[in-house]
């Protein structure tokens, strides 16, 4: 099979076929922010539903700190042909302000107990600030699924947090260059889930936490207190949660930012965002972000002075709506926004509710259906 085949397509232009009205679903959404303060977002949409052999990617950004975005401009694309779907992006800069867009691959060649079904995949833009990007070839870069930005260590290790749902351990990749290569670890045993979502911080103390999604009302945690040789087995923490994505990450301040679906299994509804100035012992301070139903997948990213640009999504299949948050440290401990400049809940995309072109979508919709049930044995697994 050749790498095209393996990893998807990549389409630089992708034209009018990426219209709003041309999206039936869409969700799973990422962030990024540039030195030069560009915005970017991709998610996940194609077909129309989750999964389809039409699944893919797509790119847009905002010049404006998110009020207004432009039209896609990058799409990573599933191949039916040779049965690759490539899916649920996750953007992110490094160290070195360079843009990484992670995107993971299911190989519908193999069944989804097989190893084999999953990979992640990247390609990397030195300069995300230059008017035109220009993206490095996509490469293998680990086994696995990946749904979570990764994780810097003060020592420059990154810990790339993409799961195996074959596997009853927390499982990661790792590197020591800088992201040139990877090499494949593996944690604590998990709390049985088939989506572990995991996304870690470094304590103070020099400690590793892992937080993991779960499908047991809370979210799981895992230590490791060598720097990644061992790790305790994983439990429940006392952070209530239906089985979603969460958000975890250091802000310039030194305190902790959490982001999750305060509710129970299996209503996402109530995502707030925390703030933590004990390194994780308790978290005083909340802003509620979105309390309507079906609203999911938090990421976030920062600019140089704190501010927090904040993703989620909202009803993937009727709501369709991708929304952006702005907001401070302030406006977290006041519970509410006090910074003139913050809002919450602004439409990043919104397609229509029906579908603009019925015959085109029952055309879709009838492929979609066939495809389902002709693979049926091999994809039951959604997120």
């Amino acid at each position: 099979m050749s790498d095209l085949k393996k990893y998807g397509r990549i389409n630089l232009h992708p034209g009018d076929s990426y219209r709003d009205e041309k999206r039936y679903w869409q969700g799973c959404p990422t962030i990024a922010r540039s030195k030069g303060g560009i915005l970017y977002a991709g998610w996940y949409t194609g077909g129309t539903r989750e999964p389809s052999p039409f699944n893919c990617n797509i790119m847009v950004k905002s010049t404006d700190n998110g009020i207004s975005w432009s039209d896609v401009f990058l799409a990573i694309e599933s191949v039916p042909g040779d049965k690759i779907r490539a899916i649920d992006i996750q953007l992110w800069i490094d160290p070195d302000w360079k843009l990484w867009a992670f995107w993971t691959v299911r190989d519908d060649n193999f069944r989804n107990d097989d190893p084999q079904h999953l990979s992640v995949w990247a390609m990397v833009c030195d300069d995300p600030d230059a008017a035109e990007l220009v993206w490095s070839e996509p490469r293998f870069i680990s086994s696995g699924f990946l749904r979570c930005q990764p994780t810097v260590l003060s020592d420059g290790r990154i810990l790339l947090f993409s799961y195996d749902w074959t596997n009853e351990y927390y499982c990661y990749s790792e590197s020591c260059d800088g992201g040139v290569s990877w090499q494949r670890r593996q944690g604590g045993r998990k709390i049985a889930t088939s989506f572990d979502e995991g996304m870690a911080v470094e304590k103070l103390d020099g400690s590793i936490w892992l937080l993991a999604r779960s499908d047991k009302g809370a979210i799981a945690e895992s230590y490791s207190f060598d720097g990644g040789k061992t790790w305790s087995d994983g439990k429940l923490t006392g952070l209530t949660a239906p089985s979603s994505r969460h958000f975890i990450k250091r802000l310039k301040s030194g305190n902790l930012l959490l982001v999750r679906n305060n509710s129970l299994p299996p209503h996402r509804t109530n995502m707030t965002a925390y703030l933590s100035d004990d390194d994780g012992k308790s978290w005083k301070w909340s802003l509620l972000i979105d309390a309507d139903i079906h609203v999911s997948y938090p990421d976030a990213a920062f600019d140089g002075d704190g501010v927090i640009y904040l993703l989620h999504d909202h009803c993937r299949f009727h709501g369709k709506t991708i929304y952006i948050s702005r907001l401070t440290e302030e406006d977290i401990k006041a519970g509410k926004c006090v910074d003139p400049d913050s809002y919450v809940k602004h439409i990043v995309s919104k397609p229509p509710y029906d579908p603009v072109d019925q015959e085109e979508y029952d055309k879709l919709a009838a492929l979609d259906a066939q495809w389902r049930a002709e693979n049926s044995k091999f994809n039951s697994k959604e997120v």
